[in-house]
């Protein structure tokens, strides 16, 4: 650990030019993906969807490409968890650059649970599973507030900071027994394997999400298939953006970028990637809006 640094905080108007474009890249591609997820879904969503898309071809041929974009295996498997991934290692430089993450946790949380409680109510009301138990800004929440309860710790009883090893150590910990876990590993001749099926709302909307549902989603026991993003490994990608953030930009409080050109060129990915959790928070529910605004003018009825 080292000691306190004597040095002045950074002014809240420089920004790390780095991380915004880290976390406003996977945040665009993360709209796109939502929109064309709540392309496919809406066949289920109007009762004479059938009838009246024949009146529509393009509109129809867009909500096939979306349904194809959606079923690939490849995007699934490799793309969402890289961009994502890219997202909480750029959440976890943030997290390194600021003495509010108390602050910053406890509002992660109360959005959090207001996002799993309106997306339970959104699946009771469509009767579809978009129930979201523990997204994004679960896992990001409950990074940040282990990491600073660690900060406190370490400030309280020691007078120094963390040392970015320890981030590290944690970090990757815990990225690399999520990844054995989900892969399978062997103990005492029993192959224990994560996930298990989806122990959700699926087609019964009448099952009781129970705490025990919450904390298996949680560690990544069970799955949810609405924005999951587990501890075991997701978190480790955070802590280890921790300790990154610590080594390239404790000492050296901005961006490496000069300025430029290119700058001009990056400035809207970096304006997303400075207002990340604003836009994912009501990107959905806009969408939605302007959706059933487009097809209820279209003629199409719930």
């Amino acid at each position: 650990m080292k000691s306190l640094p004597k040095t002045e905080c950074k002014p809240k108007k420089d920004r790390i030019l780095e991380v915004d474009l880290l976390r406003g890249f996977p945040i665009f591609l993360v709209v796109l993906f939502h929109l064309c997820y709540d392309f496919t879904e809406i066949p289920y969503i109007f009762s004479n969807f059938q009838t009246n898309i024949v009146n529509y071809p393009q509109l129809s041929a867009l909500i096939e490409f979306c349904g194809s974009i959606m079923d690939n295996d490849i995007i699934h498997d490799y793309l969402v968890p890289l961009f994502g991934g890219m997202f909480l290692f750029a959440c976890g430089i943030s997290t390194s650059l600021t003495r509010s993450n108390v602050r910053r946790s406890l509002l992660l949380c109360l959005v959090a649970s207001l996002i799993s409680l309106g997306s339970w109510g959104l699946s009771y009301l469509l009767h579809m599973d978009l129930f979201i138990a523990w997204g994004v800004i679960h896992i990001m929440a409950f990074s940040i507030l282990v990491y600073a309860l660690l900060e406190l710790f370490a400030r309280k009883i020691f007078k120094k900071e963390v040392h970015p090893l320890i981030p590290l150590a944690i970090g990757v910990l815990i990225l690399f027994t999520g990844l054995l876990l989900r892969q399978g590993i062997e103990i005492d001749n029993h192959l224990i394997y994560w996930p298990s099926s989806s122990a959700y709302l699926g087609n019964d909307l009448s099952h009781a999400f129970t705490f025990q549902d919450f904390v298996y989603s949680a560690l990544g026991k069970s799955l949810n298939y609405v924005d999951w993003w587990p501890i075991f490994p997701f978190s480790g990608v955070i802590f280890i953006g921790i300790s990154i953030g610590q080594i390239l930009f404790r000492e050296h409080k901005y961006s490496y970028m000069k300025k430029g050109r290119y700058q001009l060129i990056l400035k809207p990915i970096g304006f997303i990637g400075s207002h990340t959790i604003w836009i994912y928070v009501f990107h959905q529910p806009l969408i939605i809006i302007i959706l059933g605004i487009i097809f209820l003018s279209l003629g199409f009825t719930l």
